[in-house]
């Protein structure tokens, strides 16, 4: 099914031309209807569109200007223009835009077939294109997500002929993966051999499909040990998959799938290449017993206030000899088992702290597992975590409720200006992670979430109130300075773009 947008600013032409797709070609799926070029363009990385109907005079953007500015993100979308205004000026920039066609309104329902014909022809004949789509397909970022759709699925074999696939899959927390790593793999092709970047849904991610000749045991030695020499060479932090696929294209989407979870199970402090047949895992090393012993040692410098020997234990603990090996998700478990054990025993020694800044602090954990590039930043993070149980005192309660407050205050009334935790924190005169944590145990959500809920809360009560505002001043009056970056937000906050928004409003 191909994807395609329509852009008229009058209503009824809109609603009709939609209609008419739907019924006149199944192969086309209207996947974003818009009543001027410029929100049309800010949705197009969302929509992907394979095709593009546009009116020429519009308010805001007019099709030209919305047909050239798309070509330079989608340089083969099929465009074509549908007008009521039969001029030789615009059908000349039509012609020198190399539309697909250009149509008088009211155009009747064989000359829209005949379009959508053309435009299928024009798309099944731009292989680079098809090409984008099948590995969009196999990311699970397209319709049909994990299934390769029937017509894809012909295409595919044709485009993607190979019995042998391998999949290199690289993941890191809390690092954008460099594009020079397509280049780092090309390396370990032989002649004739195909590479492919499948679309990711974040930088922290890069996924590579290589076509190969052959597969073999000495093989997939010489590229873990290669991938392997060139991350021991990098500061960041990468985990690298690399699963090879024996029966062609058909079992990548699901075998994609898999990576990823086993990348996410795998990843530890350390790079490390691994091979997803290679079913060896690293795994604590400390028994039940060993962690419940630690657990009670800390709980009990925690009712005796003795924060020098709960400092040490902890220096113990992260200075294991086999902590270098723990995998982020045994780090993660252990934390847990040690904040409910010493949660447990606070029960019956001493007031612990209630349950939701119990819930906060173990959320807090969690997410310093995942963020902390290095050992020594997670034993910082869960010096200052624990370090709450050590000023526990009323007026610490007070100061540390005024600071989460103040920020909140701060945030209601300059959520329209352009700031961030960052300069929260430095009017405070705090460090902001420190902030945020302070700010998260008080009302259990962190700042930069707390900011985009009331900005998007406004935005929603501003797109009621104003329906026809543009995105970017709807943008600018929550405080963001970029309309992507606040359309995508949007979309994630209430499940809409916001031109669909404005539409139900």
């Amino acid at each position: 099914m191909f994807r395609i947008v329509i852009v008229e600013d009058e209503p009824r032409i809109l609603r009709n031309l939609k209609e008419k797709i739907n019924v006149l070609s199944p192969d086309f799926k209207v996947v974003g209807a818009y009543d001027n070029g410029e929100d049309a363009l800010f949705e197009m990385h969302w929509t992907l569109p394979h095709a593009l109907i546009t009116d020429i005079r519009m308010p805001i953007m007019d099709g030209i200007r919305l047909i050239t500015e798309a070509r330079i993100r989608f340089p083969d979308l099929q465009c074509a223009i549908l007008s009521g205004h039969d001029d030789f000026s615009y059908l000349r920039e039509a012609i020198k835009l190399g539309i697909t066609d250009y149509l008088l309104k009211p155009a009747d329902d064989s000359e829209i077939s005949r379009l959508l014909a053309q435009m299928k022809s024009k798309v099944l004949h731009n292989k680079s294109l098809l090409e984008d789509e099948v590995l969009l397909q196999i990311s699970g970022m397209a319709d049909g997500a994990g299934e390769m759709i029937t017509e894809w699925n012909e295409l595919a074999n044709e485009l993607f002929y190979f019995g042998h696939y391998v999949l290199v899959y690289l993941w890191s927390p809390n690092t954008v993966i460099a594009s020079t790593w397509r280049s780092i793999v090309e390396e370990l092709l032989t002649e004739g051999e195909t590479i492919h970047a499948v679309p990711a849904a974040s930088g922290n991610e890069f996924t590579l499909l290589l076509g190969v000749h052959s597969w073999s045991q000495i093989r997939q030695n010489d590229w873990i040990m290669s991938v392997n020499d060139r991350l021991k060479s990098m500061k960041e932090k990468v985990t690298a998959i690399i699963a090879p696929s024996f029966k062609g294209l058909q079992p990548i989407p699901a075998l994609l799938s898999q990576t990823k979870k086993f990348a996410l199970a795998e990843s530890s402090f350390n790079s490390r290449c691994i091979l997803l047949q290679d079913n060896s895992s690293l795994s604590t090393s400390s028994t039940p017993e060993q962690l419940s012993a630690i657990g009670l040692r800390l709980t009990q410098f925690v009712t005796k206030q003795q924060k020098t020997l709960f400092l040490k234990e902890l220096e113990h603990l992260i200075s294991l000899p086999q902590a270098a090996a723990f995998k982020r998700r045994d780090w993660e478990t252990m934390l847990m088992f040690l904040s409910h054990t010493i949660h447990n025993q606070l029960l019956k020694e001493t007031a612990p702290p209630g349950y939701e800044a119990r819930r906060a602090m173990e959320m807090e954990l969690a997410e310093e597992v995942w963020r902390s590039k290095q050992l020594e930043e997670l034993k910082a993070s869960l010096q200052e975590i624990w370090g709450a149980y050590f000023f526990r005192t009323e007026q610490a309660h007070t100061t540390y409720k005024n600071w989460a407050q103040e920020a909140k205050e701060l945030i209601t009334s300059r959520f329209h200006d352009n700031i961030s935790l960052t300069s929260i924190a430095d009017h405070l005169s705090l460090n902001p992670t420190y902030l945020n944590r302070v700010f998260k145990r008080t009302f259990q959500i962190s700042i930069p979430d707390y900011l985009n809920k009331v900005r998007m809360e406004e935005a929603c009560q501003f797109i009621r109130q104003h329906p026809f505002v543009l995105i970017k001043e709807i943008a600018e009056h929550v405080g963001f300075q970029d309309p992507y970056y606040f359309s995508k937000v949007f979309k994630q906050f209430t499940g809409f773009s916001p031109t669909e928004f404005k539409n139900m409003s």
